[in-house]
């Protein structure tokens, strides 16, 4: 029953977008041999679950998620015990914020494989975005035990012994930077340091991991060596986003805006990218300069910059309340708009 309400959400959801969606960028289709068109690849009926697995990674490569879960749903209606399939479907909406639906995909693999690495990794990072950091850590440290006894090392009862951890090239790469991100979130950079050491030695190009190792160091105060992690993150590959907001943010934070602002502009235009400089700038109290940046972010963008806009109301409301002698902490009821740093 799980798997028919999980169907008929998924399908649900694709039912408003895919007579709907606009037809793939020419950019995206050139990737591709033969026709040449995504989207006549993707919607051709799949006559088998491996056919429609390659359709839907197609797909998902290329950015086009509904096809991509059209796609994994075909395979599942094909061939139901093919968790590959579930773990893409709630993968999928886990980067959409579909929470639930991806709860729901993943423990229907937990429920016949509960010892599925890919599973286990996938429900710890998603209790991680939802700050459920207990549930996180014992699926990760379950993943991470699994992983263990098949190399021989086993750690026993407890909490592992990170020096003694040992990973190869099958290892799961997600366990291990959710372990780092773990760690960091409770200020023990050595320990984080040291899960994304073994995660780099699975897959030493991984820009996952430079970004956040990078962003292990700028929480720790070693924003030399961030920057060193961030830029070669990006030589390994310039297209990951995450990356670049984190470069930006931490080169605003050094006041290189200039670069800063270049960073920024990997992601989006030249007005959103003042206005996450400018709100960097806001958040350190240099209102002067946040402004400068708001008002520049509003001059590119006049007709619908409306964040800009409000973080600028919110610069006037902080020099209103300072004028008064008050707090200025009180306008945090406020919610700024801000860059969303991953």
């Amino acid at each position: 029953m799980k798997r028919i309400s999980l169907l008929l959400a998924t399908m649900a959801v694709l039912s408003g977008c895919q007579t709907m969606g606009p037809e793939p960028a020419l950019n995206t289709r050139s990737v591709y041999s033969g026709d040449n068109s995504l989207l006549y690849k993707v919607r051709k009926q799949a006559s088998s679950a491996d056919q429609a697995m390659q359709m839907a990674a197609l797909a998902y490569q290329a950015g086009d998620l509904d096809q991509s879960l059209y796609q994994y749903l075909r395979v599942i209606e094909l061939e139901p015990k093919r968790y590959e399939a579930l773990l893409g479907v709630g993968r999928i909406h886990r980067e959409r914020g579909n929470a639930q639906l991806a709860e729901m995909a993943f423990n229907e693999v937990l429920a016949s494989a509960p010892d599925n690495l890919d599973a286990l990794a996938e429900m710890g990072m998603l209790h991680l975005a939802k700050r459920n950091h207990a549930a996180a850590q014992a699926l990760l440290f379950k993943a991470l035990e699994l992983d263990q006894r098949r190399l021989g090392n086993d750690q026993g009862d407890g909490l592992p012994d990170v020096a003694a951890l040992k990973v190869d090239s099958q290892s799961p790469l997600k366990v291990y930077n959710a372990l780092g991100v773990l760690a960091d979130l409770s200020n023990d950079f050595p320990l984080s340091e040291a899960y994304y050491r073994l995660a780099l030695l699975i897959e030493p190009r991984s820009v996952l991991v430079q970004n956040s190792l990078g962003y292990s160091y700028y929480l720790a105060g070693q924003w030399p060596e961030a920057e060193r992690t961030y830029q070669r993150g990006i030589g390994y590959d310039g297209n990951y986003k995450p990356l670049w907001r984190n470069y930006g943010l931490l080169l605003a934070r050094m006041e290189r805006y200039e670069e800063a602002l270049s960073a920024f502009e990997q992601i989006g235009g030249r007005a959103q990218a003042s206005n996450d400089v400018g709100y960097i700038c806001l958040v350190e109290g240099k209102l002067d300069i946040a402004e400068q940046f708001f008002r520049s972010a509003i001059e590119q963008s006049p007709a619908h910059y409306d964040m800009a806009w409000e973080n600028l109301n919110r610069i006037q409301q902080i020099r209103r309340i300072r004028q008064m002698g008050g707090d200025p902490g009180s306008v945090a009821a406020i919610p700024p708009s801000a860059p969303v740093v991953q």
